[in-house]
């Protein structure tokens, strides 16, 4: 029984070996595949956009307003600042273009003072100040080195204003 089924085991697997080299048929007709066809086409050339440097705007710089304090003593004694910061030292004032520097006579008497820029800036007569409290101002539009004293009192220390563009 043992010879029986392994006689079948081998029928079985030559039969399936020799049932796989049979030629099929096709069954109907055939069919073609598609080929995919290319289709030449032109493509836009594409622009580089150039790109532009955007300007950033500067904010408008508010002028400075300056007070500087002036007596027949000290001459030149402080200066006070509004709408900035700046250093006031040996008499020297630093400040930009388009800002105002205002001498108010801050004597206890009433001395007459006048404030007299070297350079000629402005009249005479108009920065007179005959009492105390009296002010006299001026804005400075260009860049520069300024000197201003007092003329009734020239050997007091003279004031010198650089003006930055």
């Amino acid at each position: 029984m043992k010879n029986l089924k392994i006689i079948s085991i081998f029928v079985i697997l030559i039969s399936l070996i020799f049932s796989g080299c049979t030629e099929q048929k096709p069954v109907g007709t055939p069919v073609p595949t598609a080929t995919p066809t290319t289709v030449a086409t032109t493509l836009p050339t594409s622009v580089t956009p150039t790109l532009q440097p955007t300007s950033i705007p500067t904010p408008a710089r508010t002028p400075a307003l300056y007070i500087a304090d002036i007596d027949d003593i000290y001459g030149f004694r402080k200066v006070t600042t509004y709408n900035a910061t700046a250093s006031y030292v040996n008499h020297t004032l630093t400040i930009n273009a388009g800002d105002t520097v205002k001498w108010i006579s801050v004597s206890d008497e009433n001395i007459p003072l006048t404030v007299v820029s070297v350079e000629g800036l402005w009249n005479n007569s108009s920065s007179y100040l005959k009492y105390a409290y009296r002010n006299f101002n001026y804005t400075f539009t260009q860049p520069g080195n300024f000197e201003v004293y007092l003329k009734d009192n020239p050997r007091i220390a003279h004031q010198k204003i650089i003006v930055n563009p």
